[in-house]
């Protein structure tokens, strides 16, 4: 990495805003990107700047874990990370990610000697009915609402030894749309369906301020830049001022639709709650989760005003004119017209995003499992290698000289720790970059290539015995078998493809390592055993495998 630029650490790295600020940062910053999903699961690119490390902010020890590894490399760190639904119902997310999650990363900051620490907050915390300035106190009365307020007492709290920033984020949104409210709406006006594409809710006054993505992440750079001449404590608000209405965006969205404006049926309150009950036993009946909900009732004709002259003044920053949501609208209908498949697919993935987070769930039951039935793992599979390497299992393949049981049980072990691992950061991947190192070991180290994709089916065997046998992991992660099975079906694939290719590229190749004498005290196969141990010290500490080293 260059040391000659500053070095950033960015949580929420995945997601939506996340993936936006990393391009926007990209050869600017030296950044440590943490996530709960692969870098590769989040379609971002390596770069020669960037580590990815996959880490859950609730978990405490992970987080804290990074600090050995990061000290003395940050400058600033920006707390994305954030749990929001649209069932206005508790949830544990809200003070394990949003609370738990901050003071974690708080914490890691301090340990690093960060220079300052911004935290990403939001306007939607606020309460409706009111004009939203950088002095007003994110006291709406709902679950999330709450989670923030606390995020942000953790940042007062802790500026006595760590300058912050809060910053009280406006309604965000791409090209592509990609805020589920606002998707709802344009896709219940653009449905060509009589009643759904003219109805507005009450007089069509609801009204809240939008910024578009690649703004919001030029604001969060511009507060890096500018973080020395803020106080040590601020609060800044990211979005225009005032708020556009869903009158205002029917009338554009229509006339950009239909080439016509259309007149609205304006539907009060009263004539809602109806239609909402009995959406939503429509969507029980068959199933799924709909977004509208009773609740969201209380909100219409309400307003939520912005007024950020004070974050302009600081920051001689404004919103991009033509990222304004009334000048870009257009292009958000044009992408549901021309690409209506993707244009579905990215915002229903948004809409129903949860963060249950069952893989991390199921990941940390597996593991207090395998305390106590490793070796019930373990045994067989070692037995099975020890009976192929003599050659009574038919297609496994020899392996030469004598394989010490202890070695094979470290193994065997350790590849058992991989598959776990993997399953949690559904990173497959590390499984991949396996096949891809033990298919380059010289066929006498001591582990056949063959009984190394052996191994991996008889691990895959039991592991998945273990979810198909237990309830409660089924409830914990469906298809988390499947998954399982797909990635070592990948690996044990790929280090067959590798040895055909081998055989290919050179027959006599086989035949001649086969004739070597072999090798003493499997000091090859020890070799090994120490490669996967490295793997796992790494995947366990959160480092993507397809991210280089933190060290430079």
């Amino acid at each position: 990495m260059d040391s000659r630029l500053p070095g950033l650490v960015l949580t929420g790295a995945s997601g939506f805003v996340g993936r936006n600020v990393i391009k926007a940062a990209t050869g600017r910053f030296r950044l440590y990107c943490i996530a709960r999903r692969s870098m590769e699961e989040a379609g971002v690119q390596p770069d020669a700047n960037l580590r990815w490390l996959q880490v859950d902010l609730g978990d405490r020890d992970g987080v804290l874990a990074l600090a050995g590894r990061l000290r003395g490399a940050v400058d600033y760190v920006v707390n994305l990370a954030g749990y929001y639904d649209f069932t206005n119902e508790e949830h544990p997310e809200y003070v394990r990610t949003n609370v738990h999650g901050t003071r974690n990363l708080l914490d890691l900051a301090r340990e690093v000697g960060a220079k300052r620490f911004v935290f990403a907050s939001s306007q939607a915390a606020c309460p409706f009915g009111v004009t939203v300035t950088e002095d007003t106190p994110p006291d709406a009365d709902i679950p999330y609402a709450r989670s923030k307020r606390a995020g942000e007492e953790l940042v007062r709290e802790y500026s006595q030894w760590l300058p912050g920033v809060i910053v009280r984020i406006a309604a965000v949104f791409s090209d592509w749309c990609e805020y589920p409210p606002l998707y709802a709406l344009l896709n219940n006006w653009m449905s060509g369906r009589l009643l759904e594409s003219r109805l507005l809710a009450g007089r069509g006054q609801s009204a809240i301020p939008y910024i578009h993505v690649q703004d919001l992440a030029q604001f969060f750079l511009r507060v890096l830049d500018r973080h020395q001449s803020l106080a040590r404590l601020c609060t800044l608000n990211a979005g225009p001022d005032g708020a556009v209405s869903h009158l205002d965006l029917y009338r554009l969205a229509t006339q950009f639709y239909y080439h016509r404006p259309l007149r609205p049926l304006l539907a009060p309150r009263w004539l809602l709650y109806p239609l909402v009950l009995a959406r939503l036993v429509q969507c029980h009946l068959l199933g799924r989760e709909p977004f509208e909900r009773l609740w969201m009732l209380r909100y219409i004709d309400q307003q939520l005003v912005a007024d950020s002259r004070r974050t302009r003044e600081l920051l001689d920053w404004k919103p991009t004119p033509r990222k304004t949501i009334t000048r870009r609208l257009v292009f958000l209908i044009e992408n549901m017209q021309r690409n209506p498949e993707l244009w579905r697919s990215w915002n229903e993935a948004m809409l129903h995003r949860t963060a249950n987070r069952p893989q991390l769930i199921l990941h940390e039951r597996l593991c207090a499992a395998m305390d106590s039935e490793r070796d019930e793992v373990v045994r067989p599979v070692v037995r099975a290698l020890l009976a192929a390497a003599e050659g009574t299992i038919p297609g496994a393949g020899p392996a030469p000289g004598a394989l010490d049981s202890q070695v094979l049980a470290s193994y065997v072990r350790l590849l058992c720790q991989l598959i776990i691992t993997v399953l949690r950061t559904r990173n497959r991947p590390m499984m991949q970059q396996y096949a891809h190192t033990i298919t380059f070991l010289p066929l006498n180290a001591g582990l056949s290539n063959g009984l190394a994709s052996h191994t991996l089916f008889l691990l895959g065997e039991q592991l998945i015995d273990r979810f198909r046998s237990r309830a409660e992991f089924q409830r914990l992660a469906s298809g988390a078998d499947e998954y399982l099975s797909m990635t070592i079906h990948m690996a044990v694939d790929q280090i067959e493809d590798r040895l055909e290719l081998a055989r290919l590229q050179s027959p006599a190749l086989r035949a001649e390592l086969r004739r070597m004498p072999p090798p003493k005290h499997n000091t090859r196969l020890d070799k090994v055993v120490n490669q996967l141990e490295d793997l796992c010290r790494e995947a366990i500490s959160g480092q993507s495998w397809t991210s280089p080293p933190v060290e430079d």
